[in-house]
């Protein structure tokens, strides 16, 4: 199959210029593999590209959706209408060595949005930084964990948040929030509960981490990571479908159902861990969809429990 050509276009935006993607799949941003065409797109990497995008989308009068490593999300099959920003960094672009403050006796580390949150597992693990261990292996990147207040091995985000600096996009300015502004519990904040497209960008956070032996933290890093190799699937997929009901485990529930291997279309529940969905290649947000509710059903027939979905879905389903 010959590779598909981009369709770009370069536009001027207060003198500077920025490259704009039409009908572009967004399944390629999406660690599903799924969802179909933003009418445009823009891949930005640092502030500047995403204020020129942004200010590209209100010339325009466009709707603006911002996506970061886009794990946790299902795109539906229509697209998204109007502007996307993908708003990661690119590969390698990590910096060896970032700032460190003190306060009450902990230690402060400024993280931008768009670094990948395993990376921020390994690196404060090799410096005695305890707080993030259990983000090693993990995909996607700070700013939607912060939105998500990812976790895993019993830690998550917003148990080391200091707060994070936002862009409000009606107001076109800069604005801090503190952790209990964004009030993190489990896998919810008060960005998530925004509607869809919000007004707001994550661009940086602080985050609160406690000196600790280095060779203890880098035992814990390695083993999470090894840990999410051998007991979770690799390939196309979007992390954990559910949220785990009070007392019990999502993917127990689904396994006790008996829906190890369950498929509608090309989507199947994991074998491994059920509470993973793969795509088989070539699925659809429909099938993913129809599994989703399906395996809600069978378990809500067997336990009484309605699961929580825990991934985000955006755009319109297939005209």
């Amino acid at each position: 199959m010959p590779a598909r050509v981009e369709r770009a276009t370069i536009v001027t935006v207060e003198g500077r210029p920025l490259r704009v993607l039409e009908a572009e799949p967004l399944a390629r941003y999406t660690t599903f593999r799924i969802g179909g065409p933003a009418d445009f797109l823009v891949r930005a990497s640092d502030r500047q590209t995403l204020e020129l995008a942004l200010a590209w989308g209100e010339r325009e009068g466009l709707p603006v959706t911002v996506i970061g490593g886009g794990s946790n999300l299902l795109v539906c099959d229509g697209g998204v209408r109007g502007l996307v920003i993908v708003f990661r960094a690119a590969g390698g672009n990590q910096q060896d060595e970032l700032p460190l403050g003190r306060e009450d006796g902990a230690l402060i580390a400024s993280f931008p949005a768009t670094t990948p949150l395993s990376w921020i597992g390994h690196w404060t693990s090799e410096r005695g930084l305890a707080g993030m261990e259990w983000a090693a292996g993990l995909p996607g990147v700070l700013g939607g964990a912060i939105v998500n207040n990812a976790g895993a091995h019993g830690g998550d985000v917003g148990s080391v948040l200091v707060d994070v600096e936002l862009y409000d996009l009606r107001r076109r300015v800069l604005v801090r929030w503190t952790r209990e502004q964004l009030a993190p519990h489990y896998r919810r904040t008060t960005l998530k509960a925004l509607p869809q497209p919000r007004d707001y960008v994550v661009l940086q956070a602080r985050l609160r981490l406690q000196a600790d032996d280095p060779a203890k933290l880098r035992a814990l890093a390695a083993a999470n990571a090894r840990w999410r190799r051998e007991h979770q699937p690799t390939g196309p997929c979007a992390g954990s479908v559910f949220k785990n009901p009070p007392g019990t485990y999502a993917g127990y529930l689904i396994e006790q159902a008996g829906l190890k291997g369950f498929q509608v279309g090309r989507m199947r529940v994991s074998e491994q861990h059920a509470n993973f969905f793969l795509n088989l290649g070539g699925a659809t947000a429909e099938e993913a969809l129809a599994l989703l509710e399906e395996v809600r059903q069978r378990v809500a027939e067997c336990f009484g429990i309605v699961l929580e979905p825990e991934i985000e879905v955006i755009g319109e389903p297939r005209g």
